[in-house]
């Protein structure tokens, strides 16, 4: 292989295709696809060695950058490859296989300039995305009523996929958009550095408005049907609220509170087509699974609808159908896969309407009867459209973000089919404090760092192939290198090392995974009946779970080799073991070590967030986020003296210890834009 010191191009013409290697975008002379991150970093691999023979190891190596992974990894790239090509036939015109080694991609290739704004028409909307958000308002303005009222430009396809363009692309994160049923006014959440609030954009020329109450942090806001008012969610440290807002009112920011929610319960707010009743979902504790409430606005009363029996998650979504006024919900009751169900608030009954294999975060209506519309799979980069009535299902938009939040365009005027929809990126990076290396970062989501109890190794998750894979970084050695995980989709909560460095435990949102880095394999994929919290090591063979079942946490040994469950005595929420120590928690999430409670712990903040104990045993102390101050670590020694390590970490970000050495994740950027499909039909 040749090597230059020049960058290479990233715009290439493939026969009669054009590529972007940056916006991972192959456009034929009809379709444009947006390809899948390895996909696409395999396609401009072979660009740059057009016509070689390419070996499989030579691909690993560059393209999969070392990482353990499987022939069919590289088969599947290939073949998404040649049916973005559309070259599917017996003869190849595209790439060509070299049996038992490799690839060649046989096409004519030639690099193309640099592109300019009107040879690609998304160049002057993600222009707008990187100005001061002073130029972000004037972009916006010039957006105007054209494209809320007769939909967008087409700036992104994919073959039998919709076009979509950027609503709104400032330089803030935009999220939750909805459009007024008159099409001419846009509300959205407007994600600062210190809280979030509700933004409304009224008619051409029009800059964003805050309309929410301020300090508090405002959310999931959604038109009334007859567009003369809003209603959202507001929450503080210390009380959940929703709010709604007239029309009118909008100016003065005057909103009434119809009801006072429980605190750490997010929800979605949806409007019965009368607009006299509000649905949403709630939890009564942090950890309790969600259940589907009916709230009449007329004289404030709420009531809990029949439904499927609340676990795990529980019925954590719904979403009113515009016209009959049935409910669409989303269960997860069991790790990792959503059930589907209708509700009918009138007969106050359900129906499951389909299982999906993996999980939803969220789900809407279609503008067609008995389908449904929804992200992908986790990482989400498409957004799909579900039959209720079969197991078909097929992709509206492909996109080279990650896709959340959609929504019905409801404007009279707008074609059949649109939908809004939030196009994101974040990127957190991880930092190490006895090495000043960054290959361990790349530009998405490297996250949960985990250092080995020895030092000298580091594993965290990384999304730079598309998925959620680990990533190892051996500090002895240098080397970086991946796991691809037994299957897509997963979710990571957490990493923990054995005590002998020679295991990794990973807490995924289907359960437990366990991987030997004595064979480079997969030992041990553990399903399991609830979400699990507080996972740790209990030695070579065993590992500790917990589980919040009716009401309480319930701790559990598994044996691996046995597949055998023990549980732990009912006053112990969770148990920990680290460095040689157990500590306990009870129900209260008070630590003990052995009967003596750690008092010095009560300064923490959370010890259990979310899914992962935000605490860690390093040696002799045991390190926590203050409460007082989250970006501060408390250092706690076993004589109960505590050590303040001041604006250590992110506030609530993941870290690890060893030895005195902290990794620790921060977000350096966060990108989210409101996108608008063309004439989706669907």
């Amino acid at each position: 292989m040749v090597k230059t010191n020049a960058a290479p191009p990233s715009r290439w013409r493939i026969g009669v295709y054009r590529f972007d290697a940056d916006t991972k975008r192959l456009s034929g002379e009809s379709t444009v696809t947006v390809l899948e991150p390895k996909a696409a970093a395999l396609l401009a691999y072979f660009c740059q060695n057009a016509g070689r023979d390419i070996g499989r190891d030579e691909l690993l190596a560059t393209v999969w950058y070392g990482q353990i992974v499987t022939d069919n990894s590289i088969s599947r790239a290939v073949v998404l490859l040649r049916k973005a090509f559309q070259d599917e036939a017996k003869v190849r015109h595209t790439i060509v296989t070299l049996p038992k080694f490799g690839y060649r991609l046989v096409a004519n290739v030639a690099p193309l300039d640099t592109p300019t704004a009107d040879d690609d028409p998304t160049q002057a909307s993600r222009a707008i995305g990187s100005l001061p958000i002073a130029a972000g308002l004037i972009g916006l303005a010039l957006l105007g009523l054209t494209l809320w009222l007769r939909g967008p430009e087409p700036t992104v396809g994919a073959p039998a996929t919709t076009a979509i363009a950027p609503l709104s692309r400032l330089a803030i994160a935009q999220t939750n958009a909805d459009l007024a049923p008159d099409g001419n006014a846009l509300i959205y959440t407007a994600r600062g550095a210190s809280h979030s609030e509700i933004h409304w954009v009224e008619g051409p020329g029009a800059g964003p408005v805050p309309i929410s109450t301020p300090e508090g942090n405002a959310d999931f806001a959604t038109w009334s049907h007859a567009g003369d008012f809003v209603v959202y969610q507001y929450m503080t440290d210390e009380r959940c609220e929703f709010h709604r807002l007239s029309r009118a009112a909008f100016a003065t920011r005057r909103a009434e509170v119809i009801y006072e929610c429980v605190p750490g319960s997010y929800t979605e707010l949806s409007l019965s087509p009368d607009d006299t009743t509000l649905y949403f979902v709630e939890r009564p504790t942090v950890h309790a699974p969600y259940s589907v409430y009916a709230l009449s606005l007329g004289e404030p009363s709420k009531r809990r609808l029949s439904q499927p029996v609340a676990r795990g998650y529980g019925n954590h979504f719904v979403d009113v159908h515009p016209a009959t006024g049935q409910l669409l919900v989303l269960g997860d009751h069991l790790p990792g896969k959503t059930s589907v169900y209708e509700l009918d608030p009138l007969s106050d009954s359900f129906t499951l309407r389909r299982a999906f294999d993996y999980g939803l975060d969220s789900a809407i209506w279609s503008h067609r009867d008995d389908t449904i519309v929804h992200p992908s799979r986790h990482p989400s980069y498409q957004l799909v459209s579900s039959s209720l009535a079969g197991d078909d299902s097929r992709v509206i938009v492909s996109d080279s973000r990650r896709i959340a939040s959609p929504r019905r365009v409801r404007a009279a005027t707008a074609a059949a089919g649109d939908y809004l929809f939030t196009s994101y990126l974040y990127n957190r990076d991880i930092a190490v404090s006895a090495h000043s290396d960054d290959d361990i970062n790349s530009a998405v989501m490297d996250y949960l760092p985990a250092l080995s109890h020895a030092g000298d190794r580091l594993a965290f998750i990384s999304k730079r192939s598309g998925e959620s894979q680990i990533w190892i970084k051996n500090y002895a050695t240098g080397a970086l290198r991946s796991i691809e995980s037994p299957d897509q989709g997963r979710r990571f909560h957490d990493l923990v090392w054995s005590a002998d460095d020679q295991q990794l435990l990973a807490n995924t949102n289907t359960g437990l995974l366990v991987y030997s880095l004595v064979t480079n394999e997969f030992t041990h994929r553990i399903s399991l009946p609830l979400p699990a919290y507080a996972v740790s090591w209990v030695n070579a063979d065993s590992v500790a779970v917990s589980h919040y079942e009716s009401g309480r946490w319930r701790a559990y040994h598994y044996r691996l080799g046995a597949g055998e469950t023990v549980a732990l005595d009912e006053r112990w929420a969770a148990s920990v073991t680290a460095a040689g120590r157990t500590l306990t928690l009870d129900q209260s999430l008070a630590v003990y070590d052995g009967e003596r409670q750690v008092a010095a712990l009560a300064d923490c903040a959370p010890l259990l967030w979310r899914y992962q104990l935000r605490f860690r045993i390093d040696h002799d102390t045991v390190v926590c986020h203050a409460d007082d101050a989250p970006n501060d670590l408390l250092v706690v020694h076993a004589d109960d003296s505590v050590r303040r390590l001041q604006n250590a970490v992110g506030r609530y970000e993941f870290f690890s210890m060893r030895g005195g050495v902290l990794a620790a994740t921060e977000v350096t950027s966060a990108y989210s834009d409101i996108m608008r499909t063309q004439h989706s039909n669907l």
